[in-house]
This record gives C-alpha cells, sequence and structure tokens, in this order.
C-alpha cells in the first residue's frame, strides 16, 4: 500500500534506515527531508539514514571487513575476461569473439545465477550454456588463486551477519520505489522480520489526474521537439516541477540534449557555455565521448605509422598543447599533409613535416613536433607492465605533451579531467586481478574504461527533469510528459541472458526471461509512470527506424489529446524569421586580369570556365579549393601520373614504331619493369613516403599488365615516330598566357603530326565539342597548328579491358577507330563540314572562353549539374543550391 511521503520523512528523523531502488531516489528523499527540517525551523540536524541499497550493502561488508578481499566491479570484469581468454585460448577459439563482451554476459549471468540460489547442469544447456559453465569454473580458481571474495556473495553474507547478529539491527526498515524486490532484497526482508524488524513498503500515492491524454507524432524529432515545447509552456506558467519520462531513454538520449537545449536554453550550444541550468538530463554519456578524453588517446594511440585522420583532428583539436599560438600554422599543415592524398604515413615523417613544413616553411608547427617527438620516445619504452605502471605511464606522457593545458578549462571541461584522473586510478586497481601487458593492451583497455565510465556533469536540478522510466521511480511532478510510449518499448521485448538455458529463466521468472514477464513488469511501471503527476500527456512515434509503431497497448485507453505549446525558439528558425528582406545583388562580374599577371592552372582554367564561370574564377583568380581527400593506396591522380611517365620512359627508350616492334618479349619485359620501378622510386621521391613492399608489389603487376595491353594497341598502327615527349605549349588569350605541357606528338610517314593526350579515366569525342568543350586540352594543342601539317588529335585510353583511341582526324583510320571529321556523326548537322572547320571553330570557342575568364566573368552558369556539380567543392561558395531554390537532397538539372 502506498504510504505518503511525509510518513517516509518521518520514519527517517526516527532512525528509520531507508533503502532505495536507485541512487536518483536517494537523494531526491534526502533533499526533501531536508527542505522538511528548513521549514520546521532547524538550524542543523543530523543526516537521516537513506541509501540505495547497492551502496548501503558495500557499506555493511566495510563493516564486516568483506571489502579488503572482495573485488571491485572493474577488478571482476577483468578476472571474468581472463578466464574467457584462458578458456578459449585452451580451445583454440581465441579469435572467435569479442572477450569483453563475452566477459561482461558471463559476469551477469553469474551475478543472477547467484542472486536467484539457481545452477544448472550441462547437459541441461546448449554449447554458449555449456562454455560459460567453463568460465564460471575457470573464474573460480582465478578467485581462489588469488584469494578473493566473490561480489555475487556479498548480499548472502550480509544476511548471515545478520542472522548471527554481527550488525546492528535498524528499528525499522523502508524500501522506497521498488516496482518488485529481488531474491537478496526479499531475504533481507525476511532476515530482518525474523529478528523482530517492521519492513514497510513505499511508494509515492497515485496522483489525482486533473488532465491526460495521448498523442502521435510522425517521427521522434516531431515528438520530442513537441514535447520541448509543451515544457517551455509550463515553465511559462511557472509550473515548478516538470518531468519528461522517456520509456527507452537510450533511443531518445541524443535528440532530448539537442532539442532540449534548442528549445530550453539556446545559449547552450554556444562554445563555452557553462552548465545546463534550464533541465536537467539524468543519463549520461561515455567518458570516451568528451572531447577532451578523445583527444588524450588519439595522442597516446599515435604509433610508428599514423592516420592523417587522427593527425588532423589533433591539430585542430583544442586540447593540444599550442592550439591558440600555433592554429594558423597547424591548418596549413592540415592541408597540405591532406595533399599527400595518403591514408597514413610513418610518424617520423609526420614529425619531420611538422619541424620542417613543406615548401617554405609552410605548416611549421614546433610545439605540435614536440609533442611527436614526446609520443615517439614514449613508443621506444615496449616492456611489458601492470595496468597501474601503464597508468603512470600515460598519464606521465600526457603531462609531457601539455595536454589541456593550452587555455583555462570550462566547468564540465575540469569535471571531465577529473573523471580521467579518477579513470587511471582505476585502472591500477585492477593491478591484483592482471597480468604484464604490452602497451597497445594497456591502451586498449584503458579505452574499454573509458567506454563503460559514465560521465555526467554537475549541474542544477533545474525545474525541468529528464528520466529514464526505472529512474522516475519514488518521484512525483506537477506535470509529466512520458516519451517514447509504443508497442516496441512498453512492454520492451524480451531479452533472456545468453548464457542461462531460458526453461530455468523462465521457471525462476529472472528479469527479462520472456514476454509475459516483460508485460507483467510493464504494467507495473505504466501503472506507476502514469499516476506520477496530475497533468499528463503520453506520446508516441508513429514511425521510427524505418518502421511504422502503434501506441502502447498499456496506454490505448487514454484519449487523443492536442498538448498546449509554445511556439518553437530554435536558433535556426528565429534567426531565418527575424531575417529582413535581403537586397538581391548580381554579381557576377570580376576584375579583368591585368596586364602582366601570371595565373597558374593550365588548360584547367578553360575546362573549368567552360564547365562554371564562376568555378573558373573562384578557383583560378580566387584560389578557392576544396581540401584533398585521402584514399587506400594510390588514388586517380596518382595512378594517371604513374601511366604518363611510364609511356613517356618507355618511348624515350624505343623511339618508334620499329623500335616497338622489334622488341622481343625478355626485352620488352625488361625494358618495362625498368620503366614502372623508375616511375615508381619517382613518385615516392615526390610524395616524401614509401610505399609498403605489397602495396609497391601489386602496383607494379598493375602497371605492367596495363603497359603490356596498351602498346599492344600501339603495335597495330602504322609505322611512326615519337616526335617529342612532355612538350612545352603555350597560347595567349589577351593577358593570359597558358602554359601547358603536350604529352605526345607522333610524326606519321607522310610528315604530318598526331597529338597524343593519355586518359586513364573516360573519354569521348563529345567533351570537345559544342560552344563550351569541357575537355580543352586537344582543341588548344591545335591552335598554332596549320590543317596540313597537323593530321590528327586523340586521346590514348589507357584502361585495363577498355584500350583504345578516341579522337578525330583528317582521315579515316590515321589511328586506330579514330574517324574523319567530315564523316564523324557527332559533327552532323553542324557548320563543321571537314577537319579545317574543325580546327578554325576550335580556335574561335577557345579565344572565346579566355576571353571571358581574361574580362572577369564569374557567373555561376554550370553547363548541366552531373558535370560541373556533382564533384564540385564550391557549392558553399556559389550557393547554386540556394539559386534553384533546392531543398534537403534534391539534385542538380
Amino acid at each position: 500500500m502506498a504510504v505518503l511521503e511525509t510518513d517516509i520523512l518521518t520514519a527517517a528523523g526516527k532512525g528509520a534506515l531507508v533503502l532505495t531502488v536507485n541512487q536518483r531516489l536517494a537523494r531526491y528523499l534526502v533533499q526533501a527531508y531536508d527542505r522538511r527540517q528548513q521549514e520546521q525551523g532547524c538550524a542543523a540536524w543530523k543526516s537521516p539514514a537513506i541509501h540505495f541499497h547497492l551502496k548501503w550493502q558495500w557499506q555493511m561488508a566495510g563493516r564486516l571487513r568483506l571489502d579488503d578481499k572482495t573485488l571491485g566491479p572493474a577488478q571482476a570484469l577483468r578476472l571474468w575476461e581472463r578466464a574467457v581468454e584462458a578458456e578459449e585460448r585452451d580451445l583454440a577459439r581465441g579469435g572467435l569473439m569479442r572477450v569483453p563482451d563475452a566477459a561482461r554476459a558471463a559476469a551477469q549471468a553469474h551475478q543472477l545465477l547467484c542472486e536467484y540460489g539457481a545452477t544448472f547442469k550441462p547437459e541441461e544447456g546448449g554449447e554458449d550454456h555449456r562454455a560459460f559453465l567453463r568460465w564460471r569454473r575457470r573464474w573460480q580458481e582465478l578467485c581462489r588463486e588469488g584469494g578473493w571474495d566473490d561480489p555475487a556473495l556479498v548480499p548472502g553474507r550480509l544476511v548471515k551477519a545478520l542472522e548471527n547478529a554481527e550488525l546492528s539491527l535498524p528499528g525499522d526498515l523502508w524500501l522506497a520505489g521498488f516496482d518488485e524486490l529481488s531474491p537478496t532484497i526479499e531475504a533481507l526482508c525476511h532476515t530482518l522480520q525474523t529478528r523482530g524488524v517492521t519492513v514497510h513498503r513505499w511508494m509515492p500515492p497515485a496522483c489525482q489526474l486533473q488532465s491526460e491524454g495521448r498523442v502521435g507524432y510522425a517521427d521522434p524529432e516531431e515528438e520530442v521537439r513537441c514535447c520541448a515545447q509543451w515544457a517551455r509552456h509550463l515553465l511559462e506558467g511557472n509550473v515548478e516541477r516538470i518531468g519528461i519520462i522517456a520509456v527507452d531513454m537510450a533511443a531518445y538520449q541524443q535528440r532530448l540534449q539537442r532539442i532540449f537545449r534548442e528549445e530550453l536554453s539556446p545559449a547552450a550550444l554556444l562554445p563555452g557555455a557553462g552548465a545546463e541550468k534550464a533541465f536537467n538530463l539524468s543519463m549520461g554519456t561515455p567518458l570516451l565521448n568528451e572531447g577532451m578524453v578523445l583527444a588524450a588517446f588519439e595522442l597516446l594511440g599515435l604509433g610508428r605509422s599514423v592516420s592523417l585522420d587522427s593527425i588532423g583532428y589533433l591539430l585542430r583539436s583544442p586540447f593540444v598543447w599550442g592550439y591558440s599560438a600555433e592554429q594558423h600554422s597547424r591548418a596549413i599543415l592540415d592541408r597540405e599533409l591532406r595533399n599527400l592524398r595518403m591514408t597514413e604515413l610513418p610518424l617520423k615523417k609526420a614529425l619531420h613535416f611538422a619541424e620542417r613544413g613543406f615548401k617554405k616553411k609552410l605548416g611549421c608547427a614546433d610545439i605540435f613536433a614536440r609533442q611527436l617527438e614526446t609520443i615517439q620516445t614514449a613508443l621506444a619504452d615496449t616492456a611489458a607492465r601492470l595496468p597501474g605502471a601503464w597508468a603512470r605511464h600515460f598519464a606521465e606522457v600526457l603531462d609531457s605533451c601539455q595536454w589541456s593545458r593550452d587555455r583555462s578549462l570550462t566547468s564540465r571541461e575540469f569535471q571531465v579531467f577529473t573523471a580521467w584522473k579518477e579513470l587511471l586510478a582505476g585502472m591500477a586497481c585492477l593491478d591484483a586481478v592482471s597480468r604484464p601487458m604490452r602497451r597497445g593492451e594497456a591502451l586498449a583497455l584503458l579505452r574499454r574504461l573509458a567506454a563503460e565510465e559514465i560521465f555526467q556533469p554537475e549541474g542544477s536540478a533545474g525545474r525541468v527533469q529528464v528520466l529514464g522510466a526505472l529512474e522516475a521511480t519514488g518521484m512525483q511532478f506537477d506535470a509529466v510528459w512520458l516519451l517514447g510510449a509504443h508497442d516496441e518499448a512498453l512492454p520492451a521485448p524480451a531479452r533472456p541472458n545468453a548464457f542461462i538455458p531460458p526453461p530455468l529463466q523462465r521457471r525462476l521468472k529472472m528479469p527479462h526471461a520472456d514476454a509475459a514477464r516483460e508485460l507483467d513488469f510493464a504494467h507495473k511501471v505504466a501503472g506507476r509512470l502514469l499516476t506520477a503527476a496530475p497533468e499528463l500527456v503520453v506520446s508516441w512515434p508513429q514511425r521510427m527506424d524505418g518502421r511504422e509503431r502503434q501506441p502502447s497497448p498499456l496506454v490505448q485507453h487514454l484519449s487523443l489529446i492536442e498538448p498546449q505549446l509554445s511556439a518553437s525558439r530554435r536558433p535556426a528558425m528565429l534567426i531565418q524569421a527575424a531575417t529582413p528582406a535581403l537586397e538581391s545583388l548580381a554579381d557576377d562580374q570580376g576584375p579583368p586580369i591585368p596586364e602582366g599577371s601570371r595565373i597558374s592552372g593550365g588548360t584547367a582554367i578553360l575546362k573549368d570556365q567552360a564547365l562554371c564561370p564562376f568555378r573558373a574564377y573562384a578557383r583560378h583568380r580566387l584560389g578557392a579549393w576544396g581540401l584533398a581527400t585521402a584514399s587506400l593506396g594510390l588514388d586517380g591522380l596518382d595512378r594517371g601520373s604513374l601511366v604518363h611517365r611510364i609511356l613517356e620512359l618507355f618511348w624515350q627508350k624505343t623511339g618508334d614504331w620499329q623500335g616497338l616492334t622489334a622488341l622481343d618479349a625478355d626485352d620488352w619485359g625488361q625494358r618495362s619493369l625498368c620503366c614502372v620501378e623508375q616511375a615508381l622510386d619517382e613518385l615516392e621521391a615526390e610524395r616524401r613516403v614509401s610505399l609498403s613492399s605489397s602495396q609497391r608489389l601489386l602496383e607494379q603487376q598493375r602497371l605492367l599488365g596495363l603497359l603490356g595491353e596498351w602498346l599492344e594497341i600501339e603495335a597495330q598502327r602504322p609505322p611512326f615516330s615519337v616526335e617529342t615527349l612532355e612538350a612545352w605549349h603555350r597560347e595567349s588569350f589577351g593577358p593570359l598566357t597558358l602554359q601547358t605541357r603536350i604529352d605526345r606528338i607522333d610524326r606519321l610517314a607522310d610528315g604530318s603530326q598526331v597529338i597524343i593526350d593519355y586518359k586513364t579515366g573516360l573519354a569521348a569525342v563529345g567533351d570537345w565539342l559544342g560552344d563550351r568543350p569541357v575537355e580543352p586540352q586537344l582543341p588548344l594543342y591545335t591552335l598554332d597548328r596549320r590543317g596540313f601539317e597537323l593530321a590528327a588529335v586523340a586521346f590514348a585510353k589507357v584502361r585495363r579491358g577498355d584500350c583504345s583511341f578516341v579522337g578525330l582526324g583528317r582521315e579515316h583510320d590515321l589511328l586506330p577507330g579514330v574517324a574523319s571529321a567530315s564523316d564523324h556523326r557527332q559533327l552532323e548537322g553542324t557548320e563543321i563540314g571537314n577537319w579545317d572547320d574543325l580546327l578554325r571553330c576550335w580556335r574561335d570557342t577557345l579565344h572565346k572562353l579566355g576571353d571571358g575568364f581574361t574580362r572577369g566573368q564569374a557567373q555561376v552558369d554550370p553547363i548541366n549539374g552531373r558535370q560541373a556539380c556533382d564533384r564540385c567543392d564550391l557549392q558553399p561558395l556559389c550557393r547554386i543550391a540556394d539559386q534553384n531554390g533546392l531543398q534537403g537532397d534534391e539534385e542538380l538539372p
């Protein structure tokens, strides 16, 4: 029977022992007791005996001196990991499971069996259950060998101690907030009742409902947004105690944090904001997710080979020493390292670049280099150590790196720093149950401990409390909104422990054993939550995780309502609403290029001008480029450069068609290998980073196969000689002079020339045609040549399985598969009737593009969305989506 809150507080004042179902309720009742004492005019009072029941058990264990040999939670879990590792190693199955996860589930199974006084035989279960019994046997052996007591047996020992009068008895025992009692609590109650102690069960009385109802929303985003607006409406109406209770807090936590900040405390979104004051979110987040801790792990996790993602993160992190002083140089270093386009590089190379920078010492970051040097020195220590020694080592390394000391810490950051120090101290407690380990294993252990450690910053209680369904036990409010009450959350699906036979769990009615058990528990929880306040709103998402959801059957008796909401205070929406009408200005004309200017870019200038004038202006006049992205192994740009260089080297040695066809298999293979090796050496020297032996071998094999396939095409041509390789070519458009290199010019038997440009990607003649040719390099190379001298232009498409010439010529088949300009199907119906017409058309078109660039044309005018915009990195600058009125993920035209 429910008893009024005043009764339990009166009992606590008379010395009764109050045990609560969770720590939050204990704190809630202590605060209520303190307020009551103040209201009664007391200046000082004795603290009441109100405790979270698990904490009380450990206090009693300390009085019995059981805590000296009893394993703590982290120690017990570490010992379970050792037991699992040992058993699976003996069975040669160590790599088939995630040991930490298996150990955690096994520890939970062991706890349940001890709590329910149960066991089972190997033949009563399957393979997983027999594996658990083996692990449990090894765990018990390790406990005996180390002289440690099993923490799962502590409740039973306390009961025995109470039976034997080894502990003093309370006058009364009050159990607060328990939806149901576990076997250990029932045993405690029975023992105390036998000894003459009166046991009471307390749950706050059901509130007299004044308004209640349910409402469905399209998705969790809308549901939480409306909930926050409802809470704001109540705050504006001076409602004091507002409860936001999520049935499944894990599914809603991040969304609640973000949206409630936007709606109730938008100032908390600003960098450097202090502790949250408008609301209190009960569930914390893993310590590992805090930026300061992530920076520590990135520093400690650097090895002989480092990923550019890690280096980039450290260069941008405000928690890495020197961030303020070297912010500019670190940004340049980050950019230049990205330009290497490698996913990882040796630590000594990263240190070299940080110390000396790139060209003209760009990106030189001395303070960052000193930290990398500290890490490099630390990596030289490879001796195995116990966790405590590693914790001290990690602390010393971070101290040498001046981690987190670059600026004053906010309140939250200081609390994170304190939690980190406590985490390292906790790691030292594992020495008793661990063996010496290597650095990588120790760091993985520390990372796992940080992921398991829940960090919750201290803050004011606030008028809005955001809680999980179990955390709200025993608490009452003036108004409650129950979130996520859909049919798959209330009741929750059954989640039986994987290491205890299901029939045993069902028979003993263990938690989460089956659907019937979950339904019974859900009825108890719902009965409590639905009467926790006089004003109640229950909501559910109609669609979640791609599936439709229905309201929970436990809330369908409530009528549909429309809660009163305040207008949204989301900053982005308010800014948009308050934005005045903007003046429209067509700024599509930049200044012309002054005489004597030097602008680099080569044919890319004309290509970008054809694709979009703004793109050409932004890139080649303003220097606006996106950051380079790394790829696994060599990227397309590297591979294209290798093919160009190998073919250049090959033709330098071979000279002409006769030289090619005269090579026998051995000579061909030796020459090809020599060219490939030289090109790879040059690439490594240019990038200043060596390829791994396996990567180099794979690339060598790929290039040899590709070279052989292409040279078979070359051998099918009529006789020719290679006249020039990588020849410089200049062309002027007013004050703009483009300087480019022609890959190759061949001389045919009749004395005419063929211009060839190597292409490792897709190639099409159509890209040269029209008013805006998007591949203008070959047309550009023809501008200073007369038609009777130049016989053809072609891309040499060097692609595995798709090698061919793609081009146009004065006559048919000057190159294999190349048609004449007079008969090409893509020129039908145009004014171009022959080769001379085509050359004249190219001259006019390219001069028009060049003149447009020199005059400063900068209009946002993509030739089409696919070619110009799909891979363009300038869209945030040109705002093409705004111009076209696109929304969401609509495609560009």
